[in-house]
C-alpha cells in the first residue's frame, strides 16, 4: 500500500523543541525504578483460603510478607532491601483462636530462586502448595494495564474519555520528569536516532510476522521502547516498504501489539504499521484511540492513509479533541464542504494550544481572505475571525501575522466589518491589538510592504480603527470595568489605547 504524502509529524506544522536536558543519572534512576517495579509485580501474590469458616490470607510483596486471619495480622516479615530476597526461603508463623476456643497454628513457607514456592499449613495440615516459575526477565507487557483496552473501557462506561492520564504515566513521569500535556512529548526532539535503528526494527518486526512467538514479540516490543516513534517514523516506513511481507500477517501482528501494548510508544508503533494495511474494518476503533490527544496524530495518519472517506471521520474527531490533538486534526482535515470550511473560521481555533499555527491552518483552509471580501458577514464569522486574528497576533514562539500571506487584506476587511459588528469591549480590545501591530517602526513596515502588505491597506486599517474609536463608550465601559476588575488585560489595553 502506498502512503499518501500527508505526514503525521510534518515539520511545516510543528516547531520542534530541544530535549528536556535531564542527565544520564536521572534516566538510569528511572529505568532502575521501573525494572524494580516489574520484578516486584512478578513476585506479588495474594492468596485467600478458608479454614473452618476462618478467612486466611497470605500477601507476598517485594519487601514484605503478611499473614492475616479474619482481618487480623498474626505474622509479618518486613525487609529493608530487595537484596534480602537472596535468602532462599522465608517463614511465617502465627496463632489464632477458633470458634470452638481452640488455638490453631498457621505456618507459611515462601521463596525460591528459579521458582516461587508457597506452602501453607494449619495445625500441620497442608492447605496449599503452589509453585510458579519466576521470570527474572519478564515480558515488558506483563503485570501492567493495556492502554487501548483502558481507553475502550472508559468509552464503554461513560460514552467518552474522561481521564487524560494513561496507565504508563507512572513509568514516564516522576520528580525529575514532569508530566507533559498529552501529545506534547512528540513535539520535543531528542537525540537523533541512529540510522541502523529503524532497519533493525524492520528486521525484528518482519521476523515477528513470519514467526509470531512470545520471544519474537518480546524482541520487537523491547526494541520499540528504546526510542520515540516520532524520531524514526519516516525512515521506518521507507525501509518497511522495501521488505517482502504478507499484509494479513503484518496487520495481525500490528493488532497484537496494539491490544497488548502497556507502553504508549508501542501503541504508536502498532498504529504506524497499521497505516500500511487496509484498516477499514477497524475505523471505529481507530477513531476511539484518536480521541486521546497522545495518539491523535498517528491515529489520524492511519485513518487518512488506510480508510475510505476519512475526512468526515477526521472532522468528527477534530470537534472532540483539544490542545495538541486538535492541532493535529487541523493539519489532517480538509475543507471539502462548505460546512467544514466555515467551521475552520468559526470553531477551528477553539481549545487549541496557544500560538498562531492553528490560526494559520484555520485562516488558510477556511479561506478567510475570501470570506472577508463579502459585503456582509455573519456575527459568527466575525467572532471566529476575531479569535483567529488575536491568535495570529500572538507574540509567542510560533508563526505570527507576518507569516500570513493575506495579512493586509484580512485586517483591512476585518476592521471594515468591525464598524458593523463591534458590540462589546472584547471586540474593541481586538482592535487595540491590531492598532499595536500596525504601530511598528518604519523598518518593520518596509519588510511587510515587501511581503504581504500594501500601503493603502495599512492606511485603511488605521482609518477604520480611528473611526470606531470615536465612540466614547469604549473608554467609559473599560474604565467602569476596571473599578471591579483592576487587573483585566482587555480593559487596561483599551484605556492605554486612549492615552496615546
Amino acid at each position: 500500500m502506498t502512503l499518501r504524502p500527508k505526514d503525521w509529524y510534518d515539520d511545516r506544522v510543528f516547531v520542534k523543541k530541544g530535549a528536556n536536558g535531564l542527565g544520564l543519572k536521572e534516566e538510569l534512576k528511572r529505568e532502575m525504578r521501573n525494572a524494580t517495579n516489574d520484578v516486584a509485580k512478578e513476585v506479588e501474590k495474594h492468596i485467600v483460603l478458608d479454614f473452618d469458616g476462618h478467612k486466611i490470607e497470605f500477601i507476598n510483596k517485594m519487601l514484605e510478607e503478611t499473614l492475616i486471619v479474619d482481618g487480623q495480622v498474626i505474622a509479618q516479615n518486613v525487609r529493608q532491601s530487595i537484596w534480602s530476597h537472596i535468602v532462599p526461603y522465608s517463614k511465617l508463623k502465627g496463632t489464632f483462636t477458633g470458634r470452638d476456643g481452640k488455638a490453631h497454628k498457621v505456618y507459611v513457607k515462601v521463596g525460591g530462586f528459579i521458582k516461587f514456592h508457597v506452602v501453607i499449613k494449619v495445625d500441620g495440615k497442608k492447605l496449599l502448595t503452589e509453585t510458579q516459575k519466576l521470570q527474572l526477565n519478564p515480558v515488558p507487557w506483563n503485570n501492567k494495564e493495556a492502554i487501548v483496552s483502558y481507553l475502550e473501557q472508559q468509552v464503554a462506561e461513560h460514552g467518552k474519555l474522561i481521564n487524560k492520564e494513561l496507565p504508563d504515566d507512572v513509568l514516564l513521569f516522576d520528580e525529575n520528569h514532569p508530566r507533559l500535556a498529552p501529545g506534547f512529548g512528540d513535539q520535543l526532539t531528542d537525540d537523533l536516532v541512529l540510522a541502523s535503528y529503524p532497519k533493525k526494527l524492520v528486521k525484528l518486526f518482519t521476523e515477528q510476522t513470519k514467526n509470531p512467538t512470545e520471544a519474537t514479540r518480546k524482541a520487537t516490543y523491547e526494541k520499540i521502547l528504546e526510542e520515540k516513534v516520532i524520531g524514526y517514523f519516516q525512515e521506518f516506513l521507507g525501509h518497511f516498504a522495501e521488505v517482502e511481507k504478507d499484509e494479513k500477517q503484518v496487520q495481525q501482528e500490528a493488532l497484537w501489539l496494539l491490544e497488548h501494548a502497556t507502553h504508549r510508544e508501542v501503541v504508536k508503533f502498532a498504529l504506524m504499521v497499521l497505516a500500511t494495511t487496509d484498516c477499514e474494518a477497524f475505523k471505529e476503533r481507530l477513531k476511539l484511540i484518536a480521541l486521546h490527544e497522545e495518539f491523535t496524530g498517528v491515529a489520524l495518519f492511519v485513518l487518512f492513509n488506510a480508510t475510505e472517506r476519512a475526512n468526515a471521520t477526521i472532522w468528527d474527531i477534530a470537534k472532540q479533541v483539544t490542545d495538541w490533538g486538535k492541532l493535529e486534526a487541523l493539519n489532517f482535515l480538509e475543507p471539502d464542504s462548505e460546512e467544514i470550511r466555515l467551521w475552520f473560521l468559526t470553531d477551528g481555533i477553539d481549545e487549541t494550544v496557544p500560538g498562531s499555527q492553528a490560526a494559520l491552518q484555520c485562516a488558510d483552509k477556511g479561506k478567510l481572505d475570501i470570506e472577508l471580501h463579502e459585503d456582509t458577514i455573519s456575527a459568527d464569522v466575525f467572532e471566529g475571525t476575531r479569535k483567529l486574528i488575536l491568535a495570529l497576533l500572538y507574540e509567542g514562539q510560533y508563526r505570527q501575522m507576518d507569516d500570513y500571506e493575506y495579512a493586509g487584506q484580512v485586517l483591512m476587511r476585518f476592521t471594515k466589518h468591525a464598524k458593523t459588528h463591534s458590540k462589546t469591549m472584547l471586540h474593541f480590545y481586538t482592535l487595540t491589538q491590531i492598532a499595536a501591530y500596525v504601530n511598528e517602526p518604519q523598518d518593520v513596515w518596509e519588510g511587510r510592504f515587501d511581503d504581504n502588505w500594501k500601503p493603502h491597506e495599512k492606511l485603511a486599517v488605521e482609518t477604520n480603527i480611528e473611526e470606531i474609536s470615536r465612540d466614547p463608550k469604549w473608554l467609559k465601559e473599560a474604565q467602569a470595568y476596571l473599578q471591579e476588575h483592576p487587573d483585566n488585560i482587555g480593559a487596561l489595553a483599551i484605556v492605554n489605547y486612549y492615552k496615546k
